[in-house]
């Protein structure tokens, strides 16, 4: 192989990885999400709603314009759910916003399982997050993860009141 050979095929590869590096989601040290409060929603039967309030931290020195955002609850190591959302929120720089995302659980074993985190009414969770934010036109993917526990004193009231 000849060393211009070996420098063009250098050079695509490079590019390549360039370009690849450019389109993938990157988890984004200036964006946080943390939950906040867990309260019992309006079921129906055989489906039990939680929703999910969640506090949106823009640590960036520029604003946010949230498009919407997929978050994947855990509660004591359980899988709740996927909370979806598809409302525009700005978050200006280094500031705060609360959202609220609703989860169905639709099986009784689900609920079941989670018998226990009812019972002690603390629960340790995990969220992972992915955050779509407007960018002049165009939507970049922010990845976030929080682990921590949160305070279930709301979850005492009846379900489906």
């Amino acid at each position: 192989m000849t060393s211009r050979r070996f420098a063009r095929i250098f050079a695509a590869l490079c590019l390549f990885g360039l370009l690849a590096g450019c389109a993938t989601t990157r988890d984004d040290g200036d964006f946080d999400v943390t939950m906040v409060n867990v309260r019992s929603g309006t079921g129906s039967e055989g489906e039990v709603q939680l929703v999910f309030t969640l506090r949106l931290q823009n640590a960036s020195p520029a604003p946010v314009t949230v498009d919407g955002a997929a978050h994947k609850i855990y509660l004591n190591g359980i899988y709740i759910g996927q909370g979806l959302t598809n409302e525009r929120v700005d978050i200006p720089r280094l500031a705060t916003t609360t959202q609220q995302v609703t989860v169905n659980l639709s099986t009784f074993r689900l609920a079941w399982a989670l018998s226990k985190v009812y019972r002690t009414q603390k629960a340790d969770y995990r969220v992972e997050s992915t955050i779509y934010a407007a960018e002049g036109g165009r939507t970049r993917r922010i990845r976030a993860h929080k682990e921590g526990a949160v305070d279930l004193n709301e979850l005492a009231a009846p379900l489906g009141r």
